[in-house]
């Protein structure tokens, strides 16, 4: 149904359960809003979760940056847009804004790839990627920050159990949840005084229920790094706030 072409738009209230107390948009909110309207593009390809499953594959998502210009307010009625870029071999790119007229309020931009059930490897994109006319917008090309992973030396500032509430469809941790997770070792004032203009969110290993992560955090001048370590000792997840 390639007459969806690579972009996708839909309309979108921000309701109570999606603000936090000054009734604004919480990043987390956003994240899970643009999980749900990738998937709803994906449909259209035959690439979501009924076709993926019947391939016997699934998404990974591995990289995200999110940039903040201005949070909705409560029931605000804004576009959310997503589009897709040209695939590399094991990985592609999907895009995402939302808008208020010809405002932008957020954009992310998400890098992911896609495994297969049965070898637990890379499947190349050609095999099911859409082909439509990728001209929606160029790619943000700034590079992913390079984040250290050894946070030995890092504050603690929390640990979070993953719980049967946490396990999405892939029967792991959710990845919106690391974030979830990490924001919530913040109290709120400071979380507030942060100012989140954006995050860089790096999805390194899988989780799965019972675990527990310890996360870590420091100041850099590039803002706060926070690493979330296994009980092995190794990162599973790592951000950085702006």
């Amino acid at each position: 149904m390639a007459e969806i072409g690579c972009k996708y738009t839909r309309d979108i209230k921000i309701l109570p359960s999606m603000v936090d107390r000054n009734e604004k948009l919480r990043l987390v909110d956003a994240l899970d809003l643009f999980e749900d309207t990738a998937t709803l593009h994906a449909e259209n390809f035959d690439i979501g979760p009924a076709g993926m499953d019947a391939r016997n594959y699934f998404w990974v998502i591995t990289k995200i940056r999110i940039h903040v210009d201005g949070l909705p307010r409560i029931m605000d009625a804004l576009q959310l847009n997503t589009w897709i870029q040209a695939p590399d071999r094991a990985s592609c790119e999907r895009d995402f804004s939302f808008t208020s007229g010809d405002e932008q309020l957020i954009y992310g931009r998400s890098i992911w790839a896609i495994i297969s059930r049965v070898t637990m490897r890379f499947v190349h994109m050609d095999e099911i990627y859409p082909k439509v006319e990728f001209d929606v917008a160029p790619p943000d090309d700034r590079p992913f920050a390079r984040i250290n992973k050894n946070f030995d030396e890092a504050e603690t500032i929390g640990e979070y159990t993953v719980r049967s509430v946490d396990i999405d469809l892939g029967g792991h941790f959710n990845n919106v949840n690391y974030v979830r997770a990490m924001l919530g070792c913040f109290s709120v004032e400071e979380i507030e005084a942060m100012n989140i203009k954006e995050m860089e969110l790096n999805f390194i290993h899988q989780t799965y229920e019972g675990e527990t992560l310890t996360y870590k955090s420091r100041k850099t001048d590039d803002g706060i790094e926070v690493g979330a370590i296994n009980s092995e000792g190794k990162p599973v997840f790592l951000s950085v706030i702006r």
